[in-house]
C-alpha cells in the first residue's frame, strides 16, 4: 500500500505542468560520394605450421593410447626426414615435407571420429556425444593447421561514385511541472530516400530536478557521453572514422547524471544483462581557463571481462577547437591453454579431453586528435586517428573537409584516407 501511494503521488506531481512543448524538425543531404577501388590481389600458398602444444595434442590424438586405440595412429614411423618428440613444434618447412606424414594421419582421424561417432548410437544425447563433437572441432582445427593455406586472387574493385541522399525527421517534446521537474522525450524517423529503402526509429525520454537527470531509450553509454569524438570531416561523415568504437555504445537503456559547478558525472548500465558487466561511467568537467574553454573528460565502461578507458581533452578560443583522445580496450584477460588431455566417466575406458589454445586477448588502442577553424560561415577541420591491436599491422585514418554555411543549407565536402583507401564526398545539407 505504501508503495502504491507513492507512486500516485509521484504522478499527480507530474501531472500539472507548468509549460509543455512540442517540435518537429528535419534535416536531408543530397551529394556525390567516391570510393577508391582496390587493385587485384594474389595470396601466395603457405605451407602448415604446428606449436608445441598443437604437436603435443596431434601426437596425443594419433597415439594409441587408451580411449583412442580405435584411431589407431601411430606416430613417427613415416617421417624418415626428422625425428618428432612432444613439446616440439613443427615448422612450415618441416610440415611440407614429402616423407612427413602428419597431414595423412590426421586426415585418418578426422574420418576415424565421426565414424565412431555415427556408430556410438549410445552417445546420442549424452556426455559422449559432446566429447565426441569436441574432439572432431580440434582433429579438424589441427588438420587446417598442418594444411596451410591455398593461393588465393582477390579481384580487382573499381573506382565508384555514387549519389547520397537521405532525410531525417526528429519529433521533441519537452515540458516542466510546477514543482520544477523537467520531462522530455525525442524521436528519430530515417529514410534512405530510395525505392529500396529502409527506415528506422530511435528515441530517448528523461526526468531530471535537483536529483539529477534520469534517461531511458537509446542511449551512447556514460563514458562516450564524458568523452565523445574528436571531429569529422565530409557531408556523410566518409565512414565516420574519427569515431571511437565504444564498447558500451550500443544497447545501454538506462542512464543517470548529475552536474554541479561545470562538473558531470554519469553513469549507464544495460539492464537486459542478468549476469556479468555491462556498465559505463564518466566524468566531465567544462569551463573557462585564460579566457579558453576547456573540457576535460574520463569515462570507462565494463562488458564482461573487457574493460575500456578513454580520456579526452579539448579547448576552445575563438574559432579555434583542438581535441585530442585516447582509449584502450583490455578486450579482456587471456584465456589461458588448457592442456588437460583426459576425463573419465563418458564410457568405461578413459577418453581424450580436447586441448584449448591460449588465446591473447590483445588490447586495442585508439588515439586521435583533430583540429577545427571557424571563422563567419566557413568552417574547415583536419583529423587523425591511429587504432594499434598488439600483434597487428597499426591502421591509420586522417581527414581534411570544409563546410560553408548558407543559411538553412550547408555546402561541404571532405576526404578521408581510410587506412590506404581514399573516400571523397560533396554535397548540400539542409535543415528545417
Amino acid at each position: 500500500m505504501k508503495h502504491t501511494l507513492l507512486a500516485s503521488t509521484a504522478l499527480v506531481g507530474l501531472a500539472t505542468a507548468a509549460s509543455a512543448d512540442f517540435t518537429i524538425s528535419g534535416s536531408a543531404r543530397i551529394g556525390l560520394m567516391s570510393t577508391e577501388g582496390t587493385a587485384a590481389k594474389t595470396t601466395a600458398a603457405a605451407a602448415g605450421a604446428l606449436t608445441a602444444a598443437q604437436t603435443d595434442t596431434a601426437l596425443y590424438m594419433m597415439g594409441t593410447t587408451a580411449g583412442f586405440s580405435a584411431y589407431g595412429k601411430t606416430y613417427g614411423a613415416a617421417a624418415s626426414a626428422t625425428t618428432w618428440s612432444a613439446g616440439a613444434a613443427f615448422t612450415a618447412g618441416e610440415l611440407n615435407d614429402s616423407a612427413f606424414q602428419m597431414v595423412t594421419d590426421l586426415a585418418s582421424v578426422v574420418t576415424n571420429i565421426k565414424a565412431a561417432q555415427a556408430a556410438d548410437t549410445s552417445a546420442t544425447g549424452s556426455t559422449a556425444a559432446g566429447q565426441f563433437a569436441t574432439d572432431l572441432a580440434v582433429a579438424e582445427g589441427l588438420l587446417a593447421a598442418a594444411r596451410g593455406s591455398a593461393a588465393s586472387t582477390t579481384a580487382a574493385v573499381a573506382d565508384k561514385t555514387s549519389a547520397v541522399n537521405r532525410m531525417r525527421v526528429t519529433f521533441t517534446g519537452s515540458g516542466e511541472t510546477e514543482g520544477g521537474i523537467a520531462y522530455g522525450a525525442t524521436m528519430r524517423a530515417d529514410n534512405a530516400g530510395t525505392a529500396a529503402s529502409s527506415g528506422g526509429m530511435a528515441g530517448s525520454q528523461y526526468v531530471s530536478g535537483a536529483f539529477g537527470k534520469i534517461t531511458m531509450g537509446d542511449l551512447g553509454g556514460a563514458d562516450k557521453d564524458a568523452t565523445g569524438n574528436i571531429a569529422g570531416v565530409g557531408m556523410t561523415g566518409l565512414g565516420d572514422h574519427n569515431e571511437v568504437t565504444y564498447q558500451a555504445a550500443a544497447g545501454h537503456n538506462l542512464g543517470y547524471s548529475y552536474s554541479v559547478s561545470g562538473l558531470t558525472f554519469g553513469y549507464s548500465q544495460d539492464t537486459s544483462v542478468t549476469t556479468g558487466s555491462n556498465s559505463a561511467m564518466g566524468v566531465k568537467y567544462s569551463g573557462d581557463i585564460g579566457g579558453a574553454t576547456v573540457t576535460l573528460g574520463v569515462g570507462q565502461s565494463k562488458v564482461g571481462d573487457s574493460t575500456q578507458s578513454t580520456m579526452a581533452v579539448s579547448a576552445s578560443s575563438g574559432g579555434l577547437t583542438l581535441k585530442a583522445i585516447t582509449s584502450t580496450n583490455d578486450n579482456g584477460p587471456a584465456d589461458a591453454e588448457v592442456t588437460e588431455r583426459k576425463q573419465t566417466g563418458i564410457t568405461a575406458a578413459t577418453q581424450y579431453r580436447a586441448a584449448v589454445a591460449a588465446k591473447a586477448n590483445a588490447d586495442t588502442d585508439t588515439t586521435g586528435i583533430s583540429v577545427s577553424y571557424s571563422m563567419d560561415a566557413m568552417s574547415v577541420t583536419a583529423f587523425s586517428k591511429t587504432v594499434s591491436t598488439a600483434g597487428s599491422a597499426d591502421m591509420d585514418y586522417s581527414g581534411f573537409g570544409f563546410a560553408y554555411n548558407m543559411g538553412g543549407v550547408t555546402l561541404s565536402a571532405g576526404v578521408v584516407d581510410n587506412n590506404d583507401q581514399q573516400l571523397l564526398d560533396f554535397g548540400m545539407s539542409f535543415s528545417f
